[in-house]
């Protein structure tokens, strides 16, 4: 039995090796030096070819749910798509500023909260100041032309509990003089922590360090307004994509997705699963009409 789910691995290895090598990432770097003539720009200190490069060595030892391969169970143009996102947004998924998530069978490249405060530097904040929101504290603001300014925010030491954290607000002062205020308070953040992963209402990361990852989910919602507002066209596009996805039901997409998939395969007189492991013959069937094919695999 150990013997077959090795050989399953490395068969699933071996055809993700095929789908996407160093000439499909070549290609990817083709589009990007068309894209330059049009006006795609990168900072100084981004290399796109070794973002594409660093993010291909990260994908092939990347498994989904189902502890399959994502560069051989989603579709070549998602990951064509996702990798071309990345790069357009300036982003690093060795640096962890993104990452690619697996659904549906396509990939998807999402932003972390790394990825936000980067963009938001790129484009004009100077500073981007957080802070937690006790139930005991005296917290005030007002609205001032449509933006938030802070009128006080007083916090007794004794305040902090992790229990009572009631919200949380970040200003980031723009590199113009400017500066941006968001606001949320806990229901806000709950709201956001469930749409992303691994969120266990009263138990994880979340219940353990509370106040820290309600900092950062106020940062990343300041941070967004800041490339929505400031971003170059390219950015705004792949920006507002992930964001997009970020709001996706995971579970449900993998659901229909499973159903779809499983009504159009055959039967198979080997079990369809060995161990915990898909075998071969669960291979998703793949539909080339249901997407746009990018340039490199015309």
């Amino acid at each position: 039995m150990a013997d077959k789910k090795q050989e399953v691995a490395e068969t699933g290895k071996q055809q993700a090796g095929l789908l996407v090598n160093n000439a499909f990432i070549d290609g990817l770097a083709a589009q990007l030096k068309t894209k330059e003539e049009y006006g795609l720009t990168f900072p100084p200190d981004y290399n796109p070819t070794n973002a594409l490069n660093g993010a291909y060595l990260i994908l092939k030892e990347t498994k989904d749910k189902s502890n399959k391969y994502v560069l051989e169970t989603c579709s070549q143009s998602s990951i064509a798509n996702s990798l071309l996102d990345m790069v357009t947004m300036g982003l690093s998924a060795q640096k962890k500023q993104c990452y690619f998530v697996p659904y549906g069978g396509k990939l998807q490249c999402m932003v972390s909260y790394h990825g936000h405060k980067t963009m938001a530097h790129r484009y004009g904040a100077k500073n981007i100041i957080s802070e937690v929101i006790y139930e005991d504290d005296e917290f005030s603001y007002h609205i001032e032309n449509g933006r938030k300014i802070l009128d006080k925010h007083k916090q007794d030491f004794r305040n902090i509990d992790l229990a009572k954290v009631v919200g949380a607000y970040c200003i980031i002062e723009l590199s113009d003089g400017n500066t941006y205020m968001e606001v949320m308070n806990i229901k806000q953040i709950e709201t956001a922590w469930k749409k992303g992963f691994g969120y266990k209402k009263g138990s994880g990361t979340h219940s353990d360090f509370t106040d820290m990852m309600a900092k950062k989910t106020v940062t990343s919602r300041a941070c967004k307004q800041i490339v929505q507002q400031y971003g170059d066209v390219f950015a705004q596009e792949a920006f507002e994509n992930a964001e997009e996805r970020s709001g996706d039901d995971i579970t449900a997409i993998d659901a229909q997705y499973d159903i779809k998939s499983n009504a159009n395969s055959e039967d198979f007189d080997e079990p369809d699963v060995i161990d915990g492991e898909y075998t071969e013959a669960q291979e998703p069937e793949q539909s080339a009409a249901a997407e746009e094919v990018p340039d490199c695999f015309q």
